[in-house]
């Protein structure tokens, strides 16, 4: 059976190694970026050298563009998997210094991102009955949310509503369709962050999270059976 993972974010932090990790598993990934040539062919450079069928493609989740859905890697796949994974670059910072344009370009990829890729793949998931989509959260929904993250968790928020109101529609109809909540993890969006404001994270932080793991485990859950797949969501 010819099964397909896309991943947005594809190329950098969980989003690579969850790419990896279904290469791994037997999947033509298409990781999906937005501007990062460098990371493109790193990732491209270590699918290649452990010869997973992995490509990475540039793709702006928030573009609209529409040829990347006729692609034969989705179009003959018999089981599909999106991983909505793509997040805007931030930096912390309090509420009241942030404009409106930086709240709506976390919303503008968190959540038309997930909504302009889940949409097209929605039908060819409902004929296959062997699909998933898969939203990646934050652990920072857990509880009381940490100062300075307000665009981002805001976004997050939004994107676990897109969740529920997925699996509403299409659990039922043999789509698996749930989230995950990784905890902090050193990444390329974390380490461009002041390193105090890094350390006070990692010691304050409930949870910290390893990508690679991380990225097992959601491939775990997408292939577990057991899986029910109706919005619910994981803390990884």
């Amino acid at each position: 059976m010819r099964r397909t993972a896309i991943v947005t974010g594809g190329t950098k932090g969980l989003g690579r190694e969850t790419a990896l990790a279904f290469g791994r598993a037997g999947y033509d990934v298409l990781a999906l970026y937005s501007s990062d040539e460098i990371a493109a062919a790193e990732f491209s450079k270590a699918a290649t050298a452990e010869k997973i069928s992995g490509l990475a493609l540039r793709h702006d989740v928030c573009s609209g563009e529409t040829a990347l859905w006729s692609r034969p890697e989705i179009q003959a796949a018999e089981g599909l998997t999106l991983v909505n994974n793509a997040c805007a670059t931030f930096s912390p910072a309090p509420l009241h210094q942030l404009s409106w344009p930086e709240f709506e370009r976390n919303f503008q990829v968190a959540v038309k991102g997930a909504w302009g890729c889940s949409s097209p793949l929605i039908r060819g998931m409902l004929k296959n009955g062997r699909s998933s989509i898969v939203n990646v959260l934050t652990s920072a929904l857990e509880g009381s949310p940490p100062k300075g993250f307000a665009a981002y968790l805001t976004a997050k928020y939004a994107l676990q509503g897109f969740t529920l109101a997925l699996a509403a529609e299409y659990s039922a109809r043999g789509v698996k369709i749930f989230s995950v909540s990784p905890g902090y993890m050193e990444t390329p969006l974390t380490g461009q962050w002041d390193s105090r404001l890094r350390e006070t994270i990692r010691a304050h932080s409930g949870r910290i999270t390893l990508p690679a793991e991380a990225a097992g485990r959601i491939v775990g859950l997408v292939e577990d059976p057991a899986t029910p797949g109706q919005g619910e969501n994981y803390s990884i």
